[in-house]
């Protein structure tokens, strides 16, 4: 015997539908422990919320589509009914971190902060602008950290000697510099073939002192943690250049030899016999100095009156070949860190 199922007419009430669930619906509600609310930037009436590492950025999809095409392609795709959400606003995941997320927004949402020519602003945050820049094609935040990146790291000795003036008495830009930065900047140089930045940022990564260094070897790590180690093939660049300034800096002592010849000297068989004794008394001082290389060799060298003892004219004349030398250090750094390929 067969079972009939009953009929139903149409004027019969329909069951009441199951209400979903919270889960079928995706719908978080504000108080969702999952997620970590960030302190700077949950604005009320935001419209979309951007997740990074477990923290909710709560933001406008204008503010960001208006800045990048990426975001604004990102934002235009459809949703599905089911598609996640907290408060109301469609969560967005990005697999960025979310010191760098926030480093962005203040710059979209504040950029009078940090853009202005005589704002702070630190290294950690440039780094991110570069990146995020890139990923995201807004331009004007790349353009900035590279020009940032190119005061930091000169690539001209007039670059280097502006720079210079300004850290040794006045107000850097970019605060918070570590010694891991330079380090940085070359991978993210390699990275983005931003060559330029590579001589100035060897330089400044040879003067790291040698301990700190030899730590900085890359192994498989996170890619944040491999930014900041140098490859194989670097660390031999930049110990190589390390000893070739040693050795270019040592070899600037030579202008001080009793054969060098000023012009228009005041007394010369007195300024020679004053070099000549200068230098052998300082000779083992300041060749302990460059083998411990715990200063910049681009500075000058103590040629002055005071110093050596020679006159006026001997200074200036020994001077001016003294600078000469250096501007042809720094300018020729490509070649010391054998980069000349990559300029």
């Amino acid at each position: 015997m067969s079972l009939q199922l009953p009929s139903i007419s149409n004027d019969q009430p329909r069951p009441p539908k199951r209400a979903r669930s919270d889960t079928s619906a995706s719908e978080h509600s504000g108080e969702d422990s999952t997620y970590k609310r960030s302190e700077a930037f949950w604005i009320r009436d935001g419209n979309v919320i951007l997740v990074a590492e477990q923290v909710t950025f709560r933001v406008h999809q204008g503010v960001l589509g208006r800045k990048s095409v990426i975001f604004e392609d990102m934002f235009g795709v459809p949703q599905p009914e089911n598609a996640e959400k907290l408060e109301g606003c469609p969560l967005v995941h990005v697999s960025d971190t979310a010191e760098d997320i926030e480093h962005l927004l203040s710059v979209l949402y504040d950029g009078d902060r940090f853009l202005s020519a005589t704002a702070q602003i630190s290294m950690k945050m440039v780094f991110a602008l570069l990146q995020l820049g890139i990923k995201y094609e807004i331009d004007f935040l790349r353009d900035e950290a590279i020009n940032i990146l190119n005061t930091a790291y000169p690539s001209s000795f007039l670059a280097y000697m502006r720079q210079h003036t300004v850290s040794s008495g006045g107000t850097e830009r970019v605060t918070g510099r570590g010694n891991d930065d330079a380090i940085i900047t070359i991978n993210l140089a390699w990275k983005h073939r931003l060559h330029a930045l590579l001589p100035g940022a060897f330089y400044a990564c040879a003067l790291t002192p040698i301990k700190k260094l030899a730590m900085s070897t890359r192994n498989p790590g996170s890619e944040a943690e491999d930014l900041a180690k140098l490859t194989s093939e670097d660390m031999e660049r930049c110990l190589n250049g390390r000893e070739h300034l040693q050795w270019m800096y040592l070899a600037r002592y030579s202008i001080l030899d009793v054969t060098r010849k000023s012009n228009g000297c005041l007394n010369p068989s007195v300024c020679e016999s004053l070099r000549a004794i200068w230098k052998r008394c300082n000779e083992m001082s300041y060749t302990k100095k460059v083998f411990q290389f715990d200063f910049d060799p681009m500075e000058p060298l103590p040629l002055g009156v005071d110093e050596v003892g020679h006159c006026s004219r001997c200074e200036s004349h020994f001077e001016g070949e003294d600078s000469r030398a250096r501007i042809a250090m720094y300018n020729g750094l490509a070649s010391t860190f054998g980069l000349e390929d990559f300029m």
